[in-house]
């Protein structure tokens, strides 16, 4: 079970911060070891001992993206609750529980680290604007200030902590570079969660207005993985706002990572809008039936998914959800309502796979998609299914019929009659 919380953050008035940092740079100009990417050119910055009160969280943090939004949701807050209010207490105090928990994760477990050691190396400071801000190290002080709080006897060396400052004017991009660089390009890993990354990734094209190359440079991605994040979270959003009817909820599909990265990489290789089309919406069928599709959830969206299965998935259900492709009248000047354009054969229809519904509790029709790709190259499947409807119906016909489910075997099997009889006259 995680620690409780404990600490309540007091936001230092950013004034005081800023004399606070720059008196003790005048007194002791020592620098660290290490040189730090700022725009674009490695510098070494000066390090100073703060008190553990004085640094302010920084809010627009890539890693907390998802959590921020997440609370967002659930408390009913405007888009921009924490992006407006850098140095509230209330904020810095939600941002301090999501960084603490952050601290805690099982793969990358901080919090315990440091409370088994009871020491904060100097050699790794926190990185810090001239205002306080965090940088760097977010998650660190956030399991230093609970563990101080905890016990200042035992954790008392945290009382001060050491902090690299620099001291030079930054940007919003200047600082999701320095950002990038250190949490994401420079250990070789990625230490946010897929669906922060890609909340990052477009907050970066759209609050920041920077372009796909400038943030591939930036994290160290090609240009084409910047630009598959960003269609994946603009897919992932479109899902959970008219599918899940829980917009922003992103813990619904966190999950779901194999499945979304996966369709992704599928509907990029495509340059056909139908065939897009299609990927994205057997996703989203696949992601709201997830929990009773379990481990054959990825299985069905591989088969479903394939290019050449597409159009036979998008005719089958269409013809299950009874859609049909409209008539596109020609450009001839003609009355006769025959002198219409017939749809290319083998071509998907978007307007098709536009009006497919995504609705819960229909894994059964995805795993009859299924099968029916399955079977649709056996010869002899349909033979198979009639043999094996025959023997199942002379079962059924020696068995005793309760009370209780008679109406609806009735109902079941004057369903199946009449599919029969269309089958029948299909054949026939």
């Amino acid at each position: 079970m995680k620690d409780e919380i404990t600490y309540k953050v007091n936001v230092v008035e950013s004034s005081k911060r800023r004399r606070t940092i720059k008196d003790n740079i005048n007194k002791k100009k020592t620098y660290h070891k290490e040189s730090f990417r700022i725009k674009g050119k490695f510098k070494q910055v000066p390090i100073i001992v703060l008190p553990i009160d004085l640094p302010v969280y920084h809010l627009n943090n890539g890693r907390t993206r998802a959590e921020q939004r997440n609370y967002i949701v659930e408390n009913s807050k405007k888009d921009d609750f924490f992006e407006k209010n850098q140095e509230n207490n209330a904020q810095q105090r939600i941002q301090h529980e999501i960084l603490f928990r952050a601290s805690q994760d099982s793969t990358a477990n901080i919090f315990m680290e440091l409370k088994r050691s009871k020491d904060f190396r100097e050699d790794s400071p926190l990185l810090l604007e001239s205002n306080g801000m965090v940088i760097n190290g977010n998650r660190r002080l956030a399991a230093l200030r609970e563990l101080y709080k905890s016990d200042v006897k035992t954790f008392d060396k945290f009382k001060q902590i050491p902090c690299a400052i620099i001291e030079e004017h930054l940007s919003a991009q200047n600082i999701k570079e320095i950002e990038n660089y250190l949490q994401v390009k420079k250990e070789n890993k990625q230490e946010y969660d897929w669906i922060s990354l890609a909340l990052e990734i477009k907050n970066e094209r759209e609050r920041l207005q920077l372009t796909n190359k400038q943030i591939g440079v930036s994290m160290g991605k090609t240009e084409q993985e910047v630009e598959r994040f960003y269609n994946l979270i603009k897919v992932i959003d479109q899902c959970l706002n008219e599918d899940w009817k829980k917009p922003g909820e992103y813990d619904l599909v966190m999950k779901q990572e194999q499945l979304w990265k996966n369709t992704e990489e599928r509907a990029f290789r495509t340059k056909n809008p139908a065939e897009k089309a299609a990927i994205y919406k057997v996703a989203r069928m696949i992601s709201l039936n997830s929990t009773k599709l379990g481990d054959r959830a990825y299985r069905f969206a591989s088969t479903l998914q394939k290019k050449n299965n597409l159009n036979t998935t998008v005719k089958y259900l269409a013809d299950r959800y009874h859609v049909k492709e409209p008539k596109i009248q020609s450009d001839k000047k003609s009355d006769d309502p025959l002198d219409v354009i017939k749809p290319i054969e083998g071509q998907i229809n978007i307007s098709v796979v536009n009006k497919l519904p995504v609705k819960k509790n229909t894994e059964e029709v995805i795993l009859q998609t299924f099968d029916h790709l399955s079977d649709s190259s056996d010869k002899k499947a349909a033979l198979k299914y009639s043999q094996d409807l025959l023997n199942k119906v002379t079962v059924l016909e020696q068995l005793t019929m309760d009370k209780k489910y008679r109406s609806e075997i009735l109902q079941n099997l004057k369903r199946l009659i009449k599919k029969a009889q269309s089958i029948v006259n299909k054949i026939s």
